[in-house]
C-alpha cells in the first residue's frame, strides 16, 4: 500500500554534506569536492552515492552543468529555526485526478510545527476543493506532507487511487484500505486496483 524509501548512514551524510554545502556557498559540489570530504579514493564513490540520491527522490541531476546536483526536498535556512518546503503544484480534495509534479517555489515553516520530521522528504501541496472539511482542510490552504512517514489509518494522505491523485483519510473496513471523504456532499473512494500513499499531512497552513 505505501512505500518508505531510507537512506544508508553514508547516503544520509552526503546529503547532509550537500545541504551545508549549499548552504555556505550557495551552490552544489562538484564530485571531486565531495570525495576529498568523505576521503572516497575515486569521484565514482561520490558519483554512486549521489546517484542513490537521485533513485530515492532526494535530489535531481543536471548533467550539462558542472555544478548540477539540485536537493529536492526541504533543508534548514539559515537561522535554524525553519525549513524550506519546496511547493510541488496542487491536490485535488474532490474528484481524483490525475497531475504530474511541477515545482512551484517554497513555503518556509518554522520547524517547531514538524516535531520528529528532521531529516524527512518534505512537500508541500495547495488544497482544491472541499471534500475535507471536516478535518479542517479548506480550499487554497497549503498542506505539508512526509514522504517518509508510515502511513496509518486516520491519517490524512496524499495518496494514489488507481493512478489518480487526492487528498483523503486514510481508512479501513473488513480488511480493505480505501479512501474517506470528510465531507458528507462527497463519496469515499475505493480501489478497483491499488492506493498508493505519496504522504502523511503533517501541517495545515492558511492564508487570512
Amino acid at each position: 500500500m505505501y512505500s518508505q524509501t531510507q537512506l544508508t548512514q553514508k547516503q544520509a551524510q552526503v546529503l547532509e554534506f550537500l545541504s551545508e554545502f549549499r548552504h555556505k556557498e550557495g551552490t552544489a559540489p562538484t564530485y571531486r569536492e565531495i570525495a576529498g570530504y568523505f576521503g572516497f579514493k575515486s569521484t565514482k564513490a561520490a558519483s554512486d552515492h549521489v546517484r542513490a540520491l537521485v533513485k530515492k527522490g532526494y535530489v535531481r541531476l543536471h548533467e550539462k552543468r558542472s555544478r548540477g546536483i539540485e536537493l529536492v526536498f526541504p533543508q534548514e535556512t539559515s537561522s535554524q529555526n525553519s525549513i524550506s518546503i519546496p511547493i510541488l503544484g496542487d491536490i485535488p480534495a474532490g474528484y481524483p485526478e490525475g497531475k504530474s509534479e511541477q515545482k512551484e517555489g517554497a513555503i518556509t515553516v518554522d520547524s517547531s510545527m514538524l516535531v520528529h520530521c528532521t531529516g524527512h522528504r518534505l512537500f508541500a501541496l495547495i488544497v482544491k476543493g472541499d471534500s475535507m472539511t471536516g478535518r479542517s482542510i479548506c480550499e487554497e490552504d497549503w498542506i505539508v506532507a512526509d514522504a517518509d512517514v508510515v502511513p496509518n489509518v486516520g491519517d490524512v494522505v496524499v495518496a494514489l487511487i488507481d493512478g489518480l491523485n487526492t487528498l483523503k483519510t486514510l481508512a479501513r473496513q473488513n480488511g480493505r484500505f480505501f479512501l474517506k471523504a470528510e465531507n458528507p456532499t462527497h463519496p469515499d473512494w475505493i480501489p478497483i486496483e491499488e492506493i498508493i500513499v505519496q504522504g502523511v499531512v503533517k501541517a495545515v497552513l492558511r492564508r487570512i
